[in-house]
């Protein structure tokens, strides 16, 4: 079974997941108390990629070509996205993909740099959304 859903706005190293593992563990067992005493064998982390607009955005730029912004969907998105591109890439006409015909847009206002500053109130923002749900 995999368990997971645990977005952390921070950078990830062995003490945060393992935080977030702890996280998860206690989640899963709050909706599945017959796990309680079940091992968890593996936990991992890694930075999510979202685009500005949360949409996926496939295309080719200077002769490579890109799938991205999968908002924390990636396990599904990438595996569809991996096939699908690749055909785009052998038929030669990345703009008959369906996700190739959606805008890219920049940060607003240009006040993207390549740092993430704003991620730790992201979370704020939707850890609030949550408390209010």
């Amino acid at each position: 079974m995999i368990f997971g859903g645990r977005a952390a706005f921070f950078p990830e190293n062995e003490n945060t997941v393992a935080r977030s593992a702890e996280i998860l563990r206690r989640d899963m067992v709050s909706v599945y108390p017959q796990l309680k005493d079940t091992k968890v064998d593996y936990a991992w982390g890694g930075t999510l990629d979202f685009a500005f607009d949360m949409m996926t955005h496939v295309g080719e730029m200077d002769g490579v070509f890109f799938s991205l912004g999968y908002a924390g969907h990636g396990v599904a998105m990438a595996t569809l996205s991996g096939q699908t591109i690749a055909q785009a890439m052998l038929s030669g006409n990345i703009t008959d993909h369906p996700f190739a015909r959606i805008d890219f847009p920049g940060a607003p206002l240009g006040l993207y740099d390549g740092r993430p500053w704003f991620l730790p109130f992201a979370g704020l923002w939707y850890r609030f959304l949550d408390w209010v749900d």
